[in-house]
């Protein structure tokens, strides 16, 4: 099974985190600070101290 969690987008050469509504539309994540380290970025995804991808 396949599922759309998160979406990284390589921007002005940071990583910027996405979160995908129930249209299907993939929305900047502005508490997710932009970072050259796409690691970094996807700690944080993991972490999800939010709730945010993993509920």
């Amino acid at each position: 099974m396949e599922l759309d969690i998160a979406q990284f987008r390589l921007d002005d050469g940071k990583w910027k985190v996405y979160w995908k509504d129930s249209r299907n539309k993939w929305h900047f994540v502005e508490d997710i600070i932009p970072d050259e380290s796409f690691e970094t970025q996807l700690q944080i995804v993991d972490a999800d101290d939010r709730g945010m991808f993993w509920g």
